[in-house]
């Protein structure tokens, strides 16, 4: 509230009568006259406060409502702070869930930039023959996903007989692998057995022949067939003695083997359920998908084509007009975010120390006098701005209490309080006569006499001193002060 000045010019000899005050209102010095001049001013109530003081501008924040279409990620955004959307998801019909390829014509816009809106109001309007078109592609998408997700159950189903068949074979493999080990082993054996026995005895019979021979018996020509059959037999037991060692050393591989795939038999089987059982759930999320498009185009167009205001506050921008197509991932209208009403000051170095995130300031604008406004530090920035002598950090304060009238870019100062005496009476310091250890005010009556009333002062804050006692709230005192009257007037 603005205060009254009142300027009284008293002339020499007007007496005060109750407080028995003569006072000059012009006294000579050479040519000059001093004029007295007064102000009135009440004795209020409130608080005073002392602390850093900086200036700054208000900042507003955003809210954007996009309605995201064609592939397009759904989600609202904002410059300072980020919020649901009203949002649909695709690209085009048939590729993924919840898709479509057809777009939304604008056909009409309720709102414009500067309008205060509310939740629910219509903002704008869809053409029918879009919103049909659009909710017909959405609903085909249901459509395929359903069948993508019965085509999926099906496949798994037979991945999963096949994964049993497998997992059968490896444990029938496992249980009669050591017994074909040992059988192909006493084989390998058996033949190494028959093959040295027919070259032991062929080996005998050259020997007897050639004995025969040397004692004079004749017998050169059955020495002869023996010798091509001993060289037979002996390379059919290098062979058997060969097989022996490299098929043994196969047949341990191969037992190895079926006893592992044994072993692993359950947890690859669980694997090929599990990769089953993937196919079928992200089928069936690809069709929740699709159904959720639906039933949030629904939500927001609605059978009407109308979208609807998410927010309540000023709009701020309309990016579309009638005829135009919706585009993916486009703010469609943007309000101002009544909750992100900030104020950013830069506070030097020696100040900054004693400041923190979460300490409540008071704030004054330039175009409201004499109104306080609450607020609270919500960021520090800790990288500097150097000056030419000073160093600065900038901090962020919110306003945390009526907003009303508060404009983007309006001027005003700050307060980081260090001391506050709340709910105090108080008048400005220049209304205080000091005499001596005693402090002074006048205070005009409603009959319009003054009266000199001794107080008993308390905490200022620099410009209005507390009063503790000796007058009341509302109370009329003066601030006197003497200025040069021009001698002809």
């Amino acid at each position: 509230m603005k205060k009254k000045k009142i300027i009284l010019c008293l002339l020499i000899g007007v007496v005060v009568s109750l407080a028995s005050v003569s006072v000059l209102a012009y006294q000579a010095t050479g040519k000059d006259k001093i004029e007295t001049v007064y102000k009135e001013v009440a004795v209020e109530k409130g608080n005073l406060t002392v602390g850093v003081t900086e200036s700054g501008s208000v900042t507003i924040g955003t809210l954007e409502q996009e309605l995201s279409i064609e592939g397009a990620s759904s989600g609202t955004t904002g410059s300072t702070q980020s919020a649901a959307s009203q949002g649909m998801t695709g690209t085009a019909s048939g590729t993924s869930s919840g898709s479509s390829s057809e777009s939304l014509e604008v056909e009409e816009v309720y709102v414009s930039v500067g309008q205060q809106v509310a939740v629910g109001d219509p903002l704008l309007k869809f053409s029918s023959e879009s919103v049909k078109a659009y909710r017909d592609s959405l609903e085909d998408a249901v459509t395929e996903a359903g069948a993508s997700v019965s085509e999926a159950s099906l496949a798994s189903e037979q991945q999963k007989l096949e994964a049993g068949y497998a997992y059968n074979l490896s444990v029938a493999e496992g249980s009669v692998a050591e017994a074909n080990y040992q059988a192909t082993l006493e084989e390998l054996a058996e033949n190494l057995e028959d093959a040295q026995e027919a070259f032991d005895e062929s080996a005998a019979l050259v020997n007897y022949y050639q004995e025969q021979i040397d004692a004079g018996v004749d017998l050169s020509e059955s020495l002869s067939k023996e010798q091509e059959n001993y060289n037979k037999l002996y390379t059919r037991l290098l062979s058997a003695q060969n097989s022996y060692t490299t098929k043994s050393i196969e047949a341990e591989a191969a037992y190895e083997k079926a006893l592992l795939s044994s072993e692993n038999a359950g947890s690859q089987y669980n694997v090929d359920i599990s990769g089953a059982d993937s196919e079928v759930k992200a089928a069936q999320e690809t069709l929740e998908e699709a159904k959720e498009a639906l039933e949030e185009f629904d939500a927001c167009v609605g059978e009407d084509g109308i979208l609807y205001a998410e927010y309540t506050g000023t709009i701020m921008a309309v990016n579309y007009e009638a005829g135009d197509t919706l585009s993916s991932d486009t703010s469609i209208v943007t309000f101002s975010n009544d909750e992100e009403v900030t104020m950013s000051v830069s506070v030097s170095e020696e100040d900054i120390v004693n400041i923190a995130v979460g300490d409540v300031v008071n704030i004054e604008l330039t175009a409201y006098e004499d109104v306080t406004y609450t607020g609270e530090v919500i960021g520090i920035d800790t990288s500097s701005s150097s000056g030419s002598s000073t160093v600065s950090y900038e901090v962020t304060v919110a306003f945390t209490g009526d907003i009303t009238g508060i404009y983007t870019d309006m001027t005003g100062n700050v307060t980081f309080i260090e001391k506050q005496v709340e709910n105090v009476l108080y008048v400005s310091n220049k209304a205080i006569i000091g005499e001596g250890v005693a402090s002074y005010v006048k205070v005009k009556d409603t009959d319009r006499t003054i009266r000199k009333v001794e107080v008993e002062t308390g905490f200022s804050d620099g410009v209005n001193v507390e009063i503790i006692s000796g007058v009341s709230e509302g109370e009329t005192v003066l601030i006197e002060s003497q200025v040069k009257a021009d001698e002809t007037e």
